[in-house]
């Protein structure tokens, strides 16, 4: 039969054991990031899909004897830091557990609350949907709503990832484009792929991200086409564009303000795998949402002058 608890601060708030009761129970996933490189700042992934949202916590499986321990912990933080309420509640807990013995012998087990402080601990952190601090699950009863697994890590990886932006190199030049001529777009620096590894005890996961176009908008409806995207082509030493001679190249119709610009947009399409190793492998494992990385670089459009003789 599956029975379950709160303590205080499991409310799934993103501040758990913020006056440091111990009523939570942390981990600190190891994230290794590689790849991001040279570039013009890297930023975190921006997913297609409106609906991602890291992990910030999952239920972790506990023998009765671990358990037990956890209570226990809980109960001494609680009347070490002065937490009057909080200790006479893990009181109860333990005269309640002990009458039971916390399930000692049955066939189940015990799924505690996992918070990750590695997301805690961002700026803007995810907030942790669940408020069952712990629970019983014996045979037959169903699963917890989420478990740490490997996808669970590479989710949670997914959301460490930063991907390179570059601003691209135009001809003409960004500062002297010329209306109704061609603008043609080529990177200074070519890409490469990224990875971030998830790693939590023996579990691991890794995200690799692989640039697959750019996507470049003129920043102004005064350009026909207003937008032209680009297949990467994997020169040997990077994913790369040059779309000299491609069937697309923005070209300006209207020349900028005295003093103003174009915002050009150069955004970057990444295809997102994973699998459930340490080792990145580009391309390899199951799909993750597509990523994008965007760039933004001012332009400015002068009228071509003609000499009449």
């Amino acid at each position: 039969m599956a029975s379950a608890g709160t303590g205080k601060n499991n409310s799934g708030s993103g501040t758990a054991n913020a006056d440091g009761d111990g009523t939570a129970y942390h981990v600190r996933v190891t994230y290794t990031e590689r790849g991001t490189g040279e570039g013009d700042g890297a930023t975190p992934v921006r997913s297609s899909s409106v609906d991602f949202v890291p992990p910030v916590c999952w239920y972790k499986s506990f023998t009765p004897e671990e358990f037990k321990r956890e209570i226990d912990r809980r109960y001494t933080a609680a009347g070490q830091s002065g937490a009057g309420t909080v200790y006479n509640f893990y009181n109860q807990i333990q005269s309640q557990m002990n009458e039971i013995k916390y399930h000692q012998g049955d066939d189940g087990s015990w799924w505690v609350l996992t918070y990750d402080d590695s997301q805690l601990e961002k700026s803007n952190p995810p907030v942790c949907p669940y408020d069952i601090g712990w629970m019983w699950q014996g045979a037959g009863d169903p699963a917890p709503p989420l478990v740490i697994s490997p996808e669970v890590l590479a989710r949670a990886a997914y959301g460490q990832m930063r991907l390179p932006t570059r601003g691209v190199t135009l001809s003409p030049v960004a500062g002297n484009q010329k209306v109704n001529l061609s603008t043609y777009v080529s990177f200074r620096r070519a890409l490469t792929p990224v990875s971030v590894t998830a790693q939590l005890d023996a579990l691991a996961a890794t995200v690799v991200a692989v640039p697959q176009s750019l996507h470049v908008d003129a920043g102004t409806s005064y350009a026909s086409p207003q937008t032209c995207d680009y297949t990467f082509t994997d020169s040997g030493g990077g994913y790369a564009v040059d779309s000299a001679g491609a069937d697309c190249n923005i070209t300006y119709r209207r020349a900028t303000a005295a003093g103003g610009t174009y915002p050009l947009t150069a955004e970057i399409t990444w295809r997102v795998t994973w699998t459930a190793t340490a080792t990145p492998q580009p391309g390899v494992g199951q799909t993750l949402p597509t990523g994008y990385s965007d760039f933004d670089q001012p332009v400015t459009v002068q009228e071509i002058q003609a000499v009449n003789r």
